[in-house]
């Protein structure tokens, strides 16, 4: 690790050694994706006078996986290309 790199970027450095599908897994569909589902379905969406169906309970679930997925994989797209541009910048070793 270079010790003049910025923190976010050396935080990145060792984030991006879990590879880029547990990194979308878990920040994307897990840290984004399950809260958005759980708060978009059963509290902001829901109507008291109506019950949840099982298969709007599944589409919605589906529907804010996939959502987490490109969400994590924008994230991943925007940290590398950060980190890529900070690294074309320096001077090689």
């Amino acid at each position: 690790m270079n010790p003049e790199m910025p923190k976010d970027l050396k935080k990145w450095e060792v984030t991006r050694q879990q590879g880029k599908a547990k990194y979308i897994l878990l920040t994307g569909v897990l840290s984004w994706g399950l809260p958005m589902f759980v708060v978009m379905t059963f509290v902001v969406n829901r109507r008291r006078d109506e019950t949840l169906s099982t298969g709007m309970i599944v589409f919605s679930a589906i529907m804010w996986a996939v959502g987490g997925a490109l969400f994590g994989w924008s994230m991943w797209s925007i940290s590398e290309k950060r980190y890529r541009k900070y690294l074309a910048t320096r001077p090689p070793p």
